[in-house]
This record gives structure tokens, sequence and C-alpha cells, in this order.
């Protein structure tokens, strides 16, 4: 008997072998797009969050380093995707290669921690909500970045120490995302805060700290909506337990960004929407502190 070639089995092995590769490629390329569009996305909002919502004089106050001459162009969108792929990757080296080289360029350290290193944060955090990384790249995403903060940190130009500038820092209860929150911790104590920080498992857990302590000021960070109910809680128990009865609260997170009237919807008195305006908050919130004592 003559053999025409595969069977008619074969040929339906192979074609289905085919199917499945070009559905493959096609899925591939659509995550790709979905993770650039993501990219876009984010790095579009802290755009506007850095040009629109941010006073411009507090801008101004941000950094205690003089500017050099010239203007340097903004990390674009470009800049940070790009940056945010050297963190998914393993090599470490050509991370902090890429860091020193933006800081050859004239970058401060500053200004790469809050256009850099935190809208990279974001842009992981973005990209596990959407299912495209997963756990553990986001989670080693974000200890290459803690690496980052903690490797180039500068704590020169400390101010003067004082007691009453104690601030905690604290992730709400259910909260998971606390990279931006490392980087408000940097600021603060740059600025001379005493700062006491970590992640929170409930409400009743802050409000002993706050109660067991003097802090002029609570800072609590939430990235999910779902988790507003507890945040409310936490403040409210805050205010019940601290031994500072004047005691201010500001809230932090992308959830804020968002949605700027949840800040009066969980109870806080006002929302950072970085690091130095949190530094410039705080302060404010002492000195409301201490004019309201008899």
């Amino acid at each position: 008997m003559l053999d025409f070639g595969p069977s008619h089995h074969e040929w339906a092995d192979f074609l289905t072998a085919e199917i499945a590769e070009v559905a493959e490629a096609r899925e591939a390329y659509a995550r790709r797009r979905s993770a650039q569009e993501a990219r876009e996305r984010t790095i579009a909002l802290s755009r506007v969050i850095q040009d629109q919502i941010i006073p411009r004089l507090m801008l101004l106050e941000r950094s205690e380093v003089p500017s050099k001459p010239g203007t340097l162009p903004k990390l674009d969108t470009e800049v940070v995707a790009e940056f945010t792929d050297l963190v998914l990757e393993q090599d470490v080296a050509a991370l902090v290669a890429a860091f020193k080289a933006l800081m050859e360029k004239g970058y401060s350290v500053d200004d790469l921690f809050l256009d850099l290193l935190a809208p990279s944060a974001a842009l992981l955090g973005r990209l596990w909500d959407e299912d495209l990384c997963d756990f553990i790249e986001v989670t080693a995403g974000l200890a290459r970045l803690q690496f980052l903060l903690s490797m180039f940190r500068t704590d020169g130009n400390i101010a003067p120490y004082d007691d009453k500038r104690r601030v905690l820092l604290m992730g709400a209860p259910g909260e998971q995302h606390t990279f931006g929150m490392a980087i408000v911790d940097q600021f603060l104590r740059k600025a001379g805060w005493n700062v006491v920080s970590g992640l929170a498992c409930s409400a009743q857990q802050i409000a002993e700290l706050v109660g067991s302590e003097w802090f002029g000021v609570v800072g609590l960070t939430l990235s999910c909506e779902t988790h507003l109910d507890q945040l409310a809680a936490s403040i409210r128990a805050v205010r019940r337990a601290s031994r500072n009865p004047s005691i201010g609260v500001m809230v932090g997170g992308p959830v804020f960004l968002e949605h700027p009237e949840f800040v009066r919807q969980v109870g806080a008195d006002a929302s950072a929407v970085d690091a130095p305006t949190a530094v410039l908050l705080a302060q404010r919130l002492l000195s409301y502190t201490q004019a309201a004592r008899p």
C-alpha cells in the first residue's frame, strides 16, 4: 500500500499544535501590550500628580540640595518603564549602574526616589493587580527597589532633633504595598523626625502604639479601597487611644490620589501625594497640635 504522507490524524495534531502556538504568541503579545498600557496609565497619573496637584510652592521646598545650572528633562514614561523592566530582572548590578548613570547626569537622589523609584513601585503594583506579573516577581522587584533606597539614602543635612517631632507610619490593616511608605520614612528622617514604622494587622494594634507612646502625627497608607472601612476604624481607634488628644492623622496611597473624597470619609485630617508633601503636612499638623494645647 502506497504511503501518501501523514494521516488525517497526524495533520489534525499538527494543526492543533500550530493553532496553540499562534494563540500563545497572540496572548504573549496582548500581555506585552497590556503591560505597556498599564505603564503608560500609571506614569501618566504620576505626571498629573507632580505637575498639577502638588502646589508649586511645596515643590520649591522639597529638596535642600541646590539645583545645578540648566534644566534636566523630567523622567518620562519610557524611562520609568525601562527601569521597571530592569527591576524585574535579576541583574542587580545593571540596576545599580542605571541608577548611578542618572545621578551622573545631574539628577539628585531625592528626585530619583520620587520620580523613578516611587513610580516604578507603583507600576509593579499595577502590573500585579492586572495579573501581568506574579507575586514572586513583584516581591523580588520591590526588594530590589528597597535595596536601592538603602544603598543611596542620604543622611546629611539632618534637622535638629525635637522630641515632639515623633510620627507613627503604618500600612493600614490589610495593606500589602509598603514601598511608598518606605520613601516617606526616609524623607521624614532626613527632616529630623523620629519615625516609628511598620505594618498594622488591626486597628487595636495601632491604638495600642499611640496609647503607649506620644506621637505628634500618625500617617497611614492604603492602596486598595476594599479596606477603607478598616482604615476608618483604625483612625477612630487612634483618636480615642492617643496620649496626644490633638494628634494629627494623614493618609496616603493610590486610593486617595484617585479618590480625594475618601480622605474625609475615613476621618483623616489631610492626604499627602508624595514624600516631600508628607513632610510639610506632618509639620503643619504638629503645629496645629501644639497650638491646640491649653
